[in-house]
C-alpha cells in the first residue's frame, strides 16, 4: 500500500517540463488528500458534472503535487477527478504545482469559498444568448445537464416588472425557480405581488404559494361571474372555473352538460397576462413547448408569453 505520508515531505526534484505545463495524467496515478477541508460531494452534481466531462472533457486541469513513487496527490480538482472517473475517463489533465507554502490547506479552503459562482441573472442572460443563436430550451439544458424546467426557470429573469427587479436586486427574493413562481402569480394578480414585495418580508416559494391560494379563489369567482347563466348551452361553471384556477389541469365534461354545446366558428381566447387582457394566438405555432403567442388588444401587438403565466377567462366567437 502507498505511504501517503511521503506527500509531507517536500520533493528534492521536480523535473522541468512538468513545471507551468498541462500534464495528462493517469487516473489511477492520482489521489485524493485525505486531510483536505471539503468532506462532502453532492451526488446530483457530481452526476451533472460527470455528464458534462463525459461529452467535452475536463475544461480546466486539476492542481496536483509534485509525484511521490510515480503518485500525484490532488491540491485543487477533487470534484473534476470523481466526475472524470464517473464519466470512465482513463486520463485528466493536471498542473503539477511544487510550491507547497502557495498551495496548502488555505488555498484549498479559498478555492472552494472564493470561487466566483454564476449568479441566477448571469446564467439567465447566458440562456437569452443561446436562444438568440436559436438554440430551445431543451438543447440548452441537454448542454448543461439541466432539465428544461430549469432553463424555464432562469427565463423569468429575463425583462422581470419592474417592482420584480427591484425585490431582486434587493435580494428580497432570490433563486430562479422563486423569481420564476413570483411572475407567474405577477401574470395573475399584480397588486399581490406589490403588496407581497411591500411587506419587506423575505420571498420564497412558500411564501408565494400562500398568497397564490386566496389569488386562484378570487379569480374563480370571477370566471363564474362571466357565465352567462341564461343561456342553457353555456358551458358549465365547473370547467370554467378549472380553467381559471390552473391552466394545467385538462378541461373535462362536466355531468350534466349538455350533449350538443354550441359550436364557435371562431374561436377566440381571452386572457390575463401581468394584469393586462390578451387574446391568444392559437393559430401560430409555438417556438417551443410552454409558450404561446398573444396579443394585447389595446397595444396591438404579438409576443410570445410562458402560458402558465396566463389566467383564462374566456372563450367567445371572435369578431370580424
Amino acid at each position: 500500500m502507498f505511504d501517503l505520508s511521503q506527500f509531507d515531505k517536500a520533493p528534492t526534484f521536480v523535473p522541468d517540463n512538468q513545471i507551468a505545463i498541462v500534464l495528462s495524467l493517469p487516473l489511477d496515478k492520482v489521489i485524493e488528500d485525505p486531510t483536505q477541508p471539503r468532506t462532502e460531494f453532492d451526488a446530483e452534481e457530481l452526476t451533472k458534472l460527470s455528464e458534462d466531462i463525459a461529452r467535452r472533457g475536463v475544461q480546466a486541469p486539476i492542481a496536483v503535487r509534485p509525484a511521490v513513487e510515480g503518485i500525484y496527490q490532488i491540491i485543487h480538482g477533487a470534484r473534476r477527478f470523481r466526475a472524470s472517473g464517473m464519466a470512465g475517463l482513463p486520463t485528466i489533465p493536471a498542473i503539477v504545482q511544487p510550491d507547497e507554502v502557495a498551495f496548502d490547506d488555505y488555498s484549498q479552503v479559498l478555492e472552494n469559498t472564493q470561487r466566483d459562482n454564476l449568479t441566477a441573472l448571469d446564467i439567465a442572460r447566458f440562456i437569452k444568448k443561446r436562444k438568440a443563436l436559436g438554440e430551445s430550451n431543451s438543447q440548452i439544458a441537454r448542454n448543461l445537464s439541466e432539465k428544461p424546467e430549469w432553463v424555464t426557470y432562469h427565463l423569468a429573469l429575463i425583462d422581470m416588472p419592474p417592482e420584480i427587479q427591484q425585490a431582486y436586486d434587493a435580494g428580497q427574493v432570490t433563486g430562479a425557480k422563486a423569481t420564476y413562481e413570483l411572475r407567474k402569480l405577477h401574470g395573475k394578480d399584480p397588486d399581490a405581488v406589490k403588496e407581497l414585495i411591500a411587506s419587506g418580508e423575505e420571498i420564497t416559494q412558500v411564501r408565494i404559494r400562500e398568497v397564490v391560494a386566496p389569488v386562484r379563489a378570487v379569480h374563480t369567482i370571477q370566471a363564474e361571474t362571466t357565465v352567462n347563466t341564461s343561456d342553457p348551452e353555456s358551458p358549465p361553471m365547473a370547467i370554467e372555473k378549472m380553467a381559471a384556477v390552473d391552466m394545467n389541469v385538462p378541461v373535462v365534461a362536466a355531468v350534466g352538460q349538455s350533449s350538443s354545446p354550441k359550436s364557435l366558428t371562431v374561436p377566440s381566447v381571452i386572457g390575463i397576462y401581468q394584469g393586462v387582457p390578451v387574446q391568444v394566438l392559437f393559430q401560430l405555432k409555438p417556438s417551443e413547448p410552454g409558450v404561446v403567442w398573444v396579443r394585447s388588444p389595446e397595444a396591438d401587438a404579438q409576443r410570445e408569453v410562458l402560458a402558465d403565466q396566463i389566467t383564462l377567462i374566456r372563450i367567445e366567437e371572435a369578431t370580424p
